[in-house]
């Protein structure tokens, strides 16, 4: 496993092994420690798994959303992790659960402006 701070995002998991976790975070060990061990549960497997888009989607342990959400209002980049495609020293990634989440979130919304309308 190897770590990589970056300047966007919170924290990844990469198939290779390789997370990267915002430069910014180890500013507050509290939150730092609670992404770490959130990402650390992540599979290495490529491509989607049931346990990887469980874990997140549910809740994780220790992490206080409250403190995350104020540290990503003071370090704005870190609202590209809602972003299912990006882009990389020139290589497009995708991460398929926000896909998913963000393809079943359009379909919601597609079918609620559908059904308002009959």
């Amino acid at each position: 496993m190897k770590v990589v701070e970056v300047p966007y995002g919170i924290a990844n998991h990469f198939s290779d092994g390789t997370i990267e976790i915002n430069e910014h975070l180890k500013e507050y060990p509290e939150l730092y420690n609670s992404v770490i061990a959130h990402e650390i549960e992540h599979t290495d497997e490529p491509g989607f798994t049931k346990k990887d888009f469980l874990l997140d989607l549910g809740p994780t342990s220790g992490l206080n959303y409250w403190k995350l959400f104020k540290f990503m209002c003071i370090y704005p980049k870190t609202f590209l992790q809602f972003a299912p495609i990006y882009r990389k020293n020139k290589v497009w990634i995708y991460d398929i659960n926000l896909s998913i989440v963000w393809g079943l979130m359009l379909l919601a919304v597609t079918m609620g402006i559908y059904f308002a309308y009959l």
